[in-house]
């Protein structure tokens, strides 16, 4: 009898072993085309993606990520909204737009968690709310009840916004520059509010699916 518990025991263990090597070789299937905006608290232009140190050694952001086509799965994420508030190498929080579902914010988290361009440590908050968001030629804007961003397109040659190719990352394609004119946190009850002016911003635009993070 013994013998036999002991046998069990080696077959269960096989085929839970299976299973997660199984899981590695399978992950679960998601894609997101995206466009990133992002006003932190770096001069600007923000140096983080040409592989320069934060200015002040920290940095602090409230980005905005707009699903155009998405999937998780089987579940549908596209026309989403998420604001990602926090600093860099530390807290952050996550706001999603107040019509999606648990699901779907479930299975956004875990994306955004596993692209992590903000570099959060951990998230010590995510809840849903109304998200604003308005652009125009020359302007973005976007907020909360409590986070409120404003970024000025920056203008190059021919009338036309400035972009850099060439970034390393596919988080950075076509990285166009902007100047954050506000850029606040201003909830009651926390130290981590923020205000930071007249600093860096950029929008990029995401073409990803869980084949870049293998």
């Amino acid at each position: 009898m013994e013998k036999y518990l002991s046998f069990i025991a080696i077959i269960i263990l096989f085929i839970q072993t299976d299973c997660i090597n199984s899981n590695k070789d399978n992950p679960e299937k998601w894609f997101l085309k995206a466009t990133y905006h992002e006003a932190c608290s770096c001069n600007a232009p923000c140096p983080c993606p040409f592989g320069l140190p934060m200015t002040n050694s920290y940095c602090k952001l409230n980005g905005l990520v707009l699903i155009h086509e998405g999937q998780y799965e089987d579940i549908d994420l596209s026309g989403l909204k998420a604001v990602l508030s926090g600093s860099v190498g530390s807290w952050g929080e996550y706001y999603f737009t107040e019509t999606i579902s648990d699901i779907q914010k479930d299975a956004f988290e875990k994306i955004l968690k596993t692209i992590n361009i903000t570099h959060f440590d951990s998230i010590a908050h995510s809840e849903k709310t109304k998200i604003n968001y308005s652009k125009t030629k020359s302007e973005i804007s976007y907020s909360t009840s409590k986070i409120d961003v404003k970024l000025n397109t920056i203008i190059g040659a021919n009338n036309k916004p400035v972009e850099i190719k060439n970034l390393n990352g596919k988080t950075f394609k076509n990285y166009i520059p902007h100047l954050s004119i506000k850029n606040k946190r201003t909830f009651q009850d926390t130290i981590n509010n923020f205000s930071f002016p007249q600093k860096a911003g950029f929008t990029s635009e995401w073409d990803l699916s869980e084949n870049d993070y293998k």
